[in-house]
């Protein structure tokens, strides 16, 4: 049995525990399964300090010599005896009543052998493992009290071809309330990159192209050219996401959704940016209070076309978070993509759910696009600041503003290459989602989300990233494709 006092030196030295410093003064074991001789499945919860009462899943074992306590993750039999548990679904009994039950499909009675892999920081942690020559992702949720839906839509969507295969999952009952809380899930490992990597790789190709004294409309030619070998590619990826959204409104039911709250979302939104007005934030005033005036036209625009649409948006599920990383490519031998799509935090799965109106596939739509914007915006900033020897703040600053307090030859390399990044990002976002209608629920789903992004910018005193949403924010007003650097007088 592992103490309570092995786990203090073990959770204040673990690297997924709270960030910015919000430590507990010391942690408490609020129940325990036991899984054999590879672990035990402690739930703690934090006492004192700014993460008081948050509780946390920690598989644990004896540590060397048999004292102490050390992580279960790192170990191939952690690995191995939750994948036999979700083989032969066992049910765990913890020492509080509640249990910790197991799921798997497909899985058979073989040896497990860790895999090298490159997990990375998350607030989750990650394995792989070979099992009977399948490599299999094997992933923790650490943070017991977020919402976690990640395990049932891999079983739900298993099969289609558009996620990972699921394979197993565990969860944990709480004997106090019943309340059940995902730990883990066994999912087959997909290769590939995010869809940003061959994207991140044409768009630094273009800049070689980009010279001084191009007109406009051959900067387009140029454009169009250099991604006419990724456009099929890109076309084909806006087919699959359009795919994926058929198959998950399909796996979690009911068609047709209800009507989008749209009246809601946007007076969330009014009342957002109202507050985010008078928020500090090191940008320059005019530009700032531009954009806060674009916001509010918009949102006034939009409250004028929705109370003239009686009939109401429909609603639908979604991937809930995307990210271009969350697009898995992999290049097959005629060169076309495999694709799957990751990490789906989908905010109901059936219409008994809260929040199942208040999801849309729009809304993927629009995070890739927001996405795109973030990532053309750093890559222009960081190409204007190499040509210019500058630092990339100061020239996402000048597109923000227009710099037109700066040399005429230093603004004018500024403007080109941001216009060409704006270019290049419109005709991607017109290959990947093709012509999408400027319809007010994509208008409102638009402003939602470039407020919550500026809202975590401003809080978490980020300006570069916070000039980009003000950038976007003013392009609001002119109603145009792809921004320009507004010209400051």
């Amino acid at each position: 049995m592992i103490r309570n006092d092995d786990l203090g030196p073990l959770l204040r030295t673990a690297p997924w525990m709270p960030e910015d410093g919000r430590r507990a003064e010391r942690y408490e074991r609020v129940d325990h399964a036991e899984l054999g001789a590879g672990a035990q499945l402690l739930i703690v919860a934090a006492v004192g300090g700014p993460a008081d009462g948050r509780r946390y899943f920690v598989p644990v074992r004896t540590g060397p010599g048999a004292t102490g306590a050390e992580e279960a993750h790192g170990s191939v039999e952690f690995d191995a005896a939750a994948l036999d548990a979700a083989r032969e679904e066992r049910r765990l009994a913890t020492a509080r009543g509640g249990s910790v039950r197991f799921r798997g499909a497909g899985l058979t009675a073989h040896p497990v052998r860790r895999l090298p892999f490159e997990r990375g920081w998350s607030s989750n942690v990650l394995s792989l493992v070979d099992h009977d020559g399948t490599a299999y992702v094997h992933k923790t949720y650490r943070r017991l009290d977020e919402t976690v839906r990640e395990p049932e839509l891999l079983r739900l969507m298993n099969r289609t071809g558009r996620t990972p295969d699921w394979a197993g999952d565990y969860t944990y009952t709480d004997p106090a309330d019943g309340t059940r809380h995902p730990l883990g899930v066994f999912y087959r490992y997909a290769p590939g990159d995010g869809i940003d990597l061959p994207l991140r790789q044409s768009m630094r190709s273009l800049w070689p192209r980009i010279t001084d004294g191009q007109d406009p409309g051959g900067l387009e030619d140029v454009i169009r050219a250099h991604l006419r070998p990724l456009a099929p590619n890109l076309r084909d990826a806006g087919r699959f996401l359009a795919g994926f959204h058929g198959d998950l409104a399909d796996r979690l039911g009911g068609r047709p959704g209800p009507p989008y709250p749209v009246q809601e979302v946007l007076a969330r939104a009014a009342a957002r940016t109202a507050a985010l007005a008078s928020a500090e934030i090191a940008l320059p005033p005019a530009p700032r209070s531009a954009a806060f005036a674009a916001l509010r036209e918009e949102s006034a625009a939009l409250r004028g076309a929705f109370d003239a649409a009686p009939a109401g948006f429909p609603s639908g599920p979604c991937h809930g978070d995307l990210h271009l990383s969350h697009l898995l490519c992999r290049p097959r031998d005629d060169g076309s993509w495999s694709m799957h799509v990751i990490d789906m935090s989908t905010p109901a799965l059936n219409p008994g759910e809260a929040g199942w109106a208040a999801q849309s596939p729009v809304q993927d739509l629009v995070a890739v696009q927001r996405a795109l914007e973030y990532f053309t915006a750093d890559e222009a900033a960081f190409e204007s600041a190499r040509r210019l020897g500058v630092d990339s703040t100061e020239t996402m600053r000048g597109a923000l503003d227009g710099a037109g307090d700066w040399p005429p030859g230093p603004r004018a390399v500024l403007r080109r290459v941001f216009h060409a990044a704006d270019l290049w990002r419109t005709h991607v976002l017109r290959l990947l989602l093709g012509r999408t209608a400027d319809d007010p629920l994509r208008r409102l789903l638009y402003l939602g989300r470039l407020l919550h992004e500026l809202a975590y910018n401003i809080d978490h005193a980020r300006p570069y990233h916070a000039a980009i949403d003000l950038r976007h924010a003013l392009a609001l007003g002119a109603r145009t494709p792809a921004p320009t650097i507004p010209a400051r007088t």
